[in-house]
């Protein structure tokens, strides 16, 4: 083993550790290193949190949430199930609900992304599987090539993010829509395109594309006893509920897209759409979509509301 790759094995381990034990920010990570007499940048740290997962046990899960603009960083351990009833409620049986099922090449192309981000090479998908971000509803889904960023972990599933250098843009593909990955021999700097993968997120609901380039002030009534719920879980780092009137008003700062539509969808009649009037009207089209089918107006088939085609 090389000594830079010893190095690395060592800071990831103290990476691992630190994680485990509570939750951090950028700063304390960088302050644990020193302690351990290992200088890094922020930046450097970055990418040692895209790569401790290879530490992660299969119990083990990496968490990140924000309070204000500061991010922080832990570990949570997936509860196992044990037979002793002693046990039955410090260990809890995990639900597994939206879970994705094991996929025998999953694992081969997260460590393949990765290699190829560290290396700072090219990569390129034979084929694109489906529209999971709709990043690729109207682009070529077949030998894309893309300069490797970031791999995402969204809602328990893996994204890879990157820059469509032929759509000059930031995309997102979800790691089961890959097939016939593959290292390009092309040469390619991730890093300068860090601060606009995550200018990028952060403007969007999710993972999914946004309709258009605009930011949107949202604001939604939250009915009482659901606004608790929603208080107490992170879904966008712009996220802010204020009271007004007896009312709980939840306001975001990001663009429209389906992740956003679908979300609203899922707290039914206990949540009001109060601006803006466009974010209104896809989630009334949506709506009519989803009565034109159930009462047979219309087929089940794949559709997308942001579709001028629609």
């Amino acid at each position: 083993m090389t000594q830079l790759i010893k190095n690395k094995v060592n800071r990831l381990y103290y990476l691992h550790q630190l994680l485990q034990q509570k939750v951090v920010t950028l700063d304390e990570i960088q302050e644990h290193y020193s302690k351990k007499e290992v200088v890094k940048s922020k930046r450097q740290i970055q990418r040692d949190l895209d790569d401790v997962f290879l530490f992660l046990q299969p119990d083990e899960v990496i968490v990140t949430h924000f309070t204000g603009k500061i991010k922080y960083f832990h570990i949570n351990k997936k509860p196992s199930v044990q037979k002793e009833e002693k046990d039955t409620y410090t260990n809890p049986f995990p639900s597994q609900f939206y879970t994705p099922k094991y996929n025998a090449t999953d694992e081969p192309h997260l460590e393949l992304i990765q290699n190829a981000i560290q290396t700072g090479h090219f990569i390129q998908i034979g084929k694109l599987k489906n529209d999971e971000t709709g990043d690729n509803y109207t682009f070529s889904t077949k030998h894309i090539q893309i300069i490797p960023v970031r791999i995402i972990q969204h809602r328990s599933s893996f994204f890879i993010g990157g820059f469509n250098k032929k759509e000059n843009s930031i995309v997102f593909y979800s790691i089961r829509q890959l097939d016939k990955l593959k290292t390009l021999t092309e040469k390619c700097l991730p890093d300068l395109y860090q601060a606009q993968l995550e200018q990028e997120l952060l403007s969007r609901f999710g993972i999914t594309k946004n309709i258009n380039a605009e930011i949107y002030t949202i604001k939604i009534e939250v009915a009482y006893v659901l606004s608790d719920f929603l208080e107490n879980h992170f879904w966008h780092p712009t996220q802010h509920f204020s009271k007004k009137r007896g009312k709980t008003i939840l306001t975001l700062q990001c663009g429209i897209n389906r992740e956003l539509i679908g979300w609203l969808f899922q707290w039914m009649y206990n949540i009001k759409i109060m601006e803006p009037p466009l974010l209104k009207d896809y989630f009334e089209k949506a709506l009519f979509e989803i009565t034109a089918v159930n009462q047979a107006r219309k087929p089940v088939v794949y559709r997308n509301i942001f579709s001028k085609t629609l």
